[in-house]
């Protein structure tokens, strides 16, 4: 396999990898330092940095729709450019607070903008080339954003070894880079035509479409598995096995590792919404699995408990590569073409809203009721995964007659 095979295969989805690569570099670099830097540093209590936190996700789940709706209608290329030239001066705000209020504000005004391109980046990408190349462009750009994170992640862990305000002011500094070099790399992504909106039809076609709500709501819940590595696996070999910690970070780098080697092939296989809605339903078994085997470590010893933990990680990375690569495919696949921005911005307001419930529901489940609260979790995966197939079957079913609403608004014709 030659370097060639493995980009892209469209200058979009090259320009947008690009632009990626940039941001998550910075972001992930800011993930690291920025608790610590707040606390430490600047003086603010861990229940300070907590609420804030909480504030600004909160407010970066009323802008998902929105933004997306105003990517369709005025073009999402020039609108996502903007969201990253604004976000670029408040990332460096973050350089300069000295108060909880301070912290507040600036982390609610960067949530806007990253959860507001957030949404208009899935509305490009989902305005450019038929449904397999989306899917594809989605994969990548997946392997990419772990890619960027893990580079990020190291220059975080520098600049944790100095441990000084200049270390931890440079990488802040670094994520507001970040965006404005995506910005610049953006220029180079072609131009999508905005959607013009008539007068006489609901503005928000979406929440019309209850068949992709339902699908939505039950994918976004299915989301919380990605706290099972963050949150979930830390917890749990601290309090439950006499596993070594190193082991965590042993976990990470799999699934990363597998998700930037394989997702892109994965994604190959699942490029329409029969395929994608059984194999979301598979993957629901595939993390019942890996919880199993998670709840199996528990009292166990050292040898055991550490191979039980791979087989875990691993079982949990192929069904993440699976849930991954269908929820692209369904989440683009059952919009309509021409409200893709206010799609893609409920989509991405369902992910928001589950990654920040789901930190909740794992201390909850299998930290808090040990190996049967892991069987739980597993079950409630399952249960989800079954459950979106009459959903999508639904969506699916009605997908005709939504998009010819939208046309009818969009070209003027009368509800």
């Amino acid at each position: 396999m030659n370097l060639r095979q493995l980009l892209p295969e469209t200058h979009a989805a090259r320009v947008m990898a690009a632009a990626t690569l940039a941001t998550t570099t910075g972001s992930g670099a800011y993930v690291v330092v920025a608790v610590l830097y707040f606390t430490r540093i600047v003086g603010l209590t861990p229940t300070e940095v907590g609420v804030g936190m909480s504030i600004a996700g909160l407010v970066g789940l009323l802008v998902g729709v929105p933004m997306g709706h105003l990517g369709d209608r005025y073009g999402a290329r020039e609108l996502l450019i903007w969201l990253l030239v604004l976000a670029a001066p408040v990332a460096a705000t973050t350089a300069l607070v000295t108060n909880a209020w301070q912290f507040v504000l600036a982390g609610s005004g960067l949530a806007i903008l990253e959860r507001g391109s957030a949404a208009v980046r899935a509305g490009l990408i989902a305005t450019t080339g038929d449904g397999p190349d989306r899917v594809r462009t989605r994969a990548y750009l997946r392997a990419v954003t772990n890619v960027g994170l893990a580079l990020g992640a190291g220059l975080g862990s520098l600049a944790l070894l100095s441990d000084t305000r200049i270390a931890y002011v440079t990488l802040l500094l670094l994520n507001s880079v970040s965006y404005l070099a995506a910005a610049l790399i953006l220029r180079r992504h072609p131009h999508a035509p905005a959607i013009p909106r008539t007068p006489g039809g609901p503005v928000w076609i979406v929440f019309r479409d209850r068949p992709y709500v339902v699908v939505t709501i039950l994918m976004a819940a299915m989301a919380m598995q990605y706290s099972i590595l963050d949150v979930g696996i830390p917890l749990w070999v601290d309090r439950y096995t006499s596993a070594p910690n190193w082991i965590i970070s042993v976990l990470f780098v799999i699934n990363t590792g597998l998700v930037v080697v394989l997702q892109v092939k994965v994604s190959r296989r699942v490029e329409s919404v029969a395929v994608a809605s059984r194999v979301i339903a598979i993957s629901g078994t595939v993390f019942f699995v890996a919880c199993a085997l998670f709840a199996l470590a528990s009292d166990r010893s050292v040898g055991v408990a550490v191979g039980l933990l791979l087989l875990g990680g691993v079982m949990h990375a192929v069904g993440e590569l699976m849930q991954a690569a269908a929820q692209f495919c369904l989440g683009q696949e059952l919009a309509a073409e021409r409200a893709q921005g206010q799609y893609q911005g409920l989509s991405s307001t369902g992910f928001s809203l589950s990654t920040m419930l789901a930190p909740t529901i794992i201390t909850l489940l299998p930290i808090a009721l040990g190996p049967i609260g892991w069987l739980i979790l597993g079950a409630i995966l399952v249960a989800l995964g079954l459950a979106l197939l009459p959903a999508v079957a639904w969506a699916s079913r009605t997908r005709e007659h939504y998009a010819d609403e939208v046309t009818s608004r969009a070209s003027g014709a009368s509800p």
